[in-house]
């Protein structure tokens, strides 16, 4: 389970990275990669989905001594960057 949520999080930071590219190509007309990228809902999705998998990384992982602040900071940011996202506050 523990090497699972690992590679979760590499996937979604990967996936997130390539999100932030695109966004910021797009959005200040570097170049059009797409509809998608003029605004920074994605990116919001994407930092979103990698906070949780990380909050969830950091209940997995026995060694770290502050585990449960950890990963409930990591989970506040995720439901705060979907709440803006989904009710569309810029």
């Amino acid at each position: 389970m523990k090497r699972l949520v690992e590679a979760l999080v590499y996937v979604l930071t990967i996936i997130t990275s390539i999100i932030v590219i695109c966004t910021f190509l797009t959005t200040y007309q570097f170049h059009y990669v797409g509809q998608m990228f003029n605004s920074y809902v994605p990116l919001q999705f994407g930092v979103s989905a990698t906070m949780a998998a990380l909050g969830l990384r950091f209940i997995l992982d026995k060694s770290i001594e502050k585990r449960m602040l950890y990963s409930g900071i990591s989970f506040v940011i995720s439901l705060s960057l979907l709440y803006f996202a989904l009710n569309w506050i810029k």
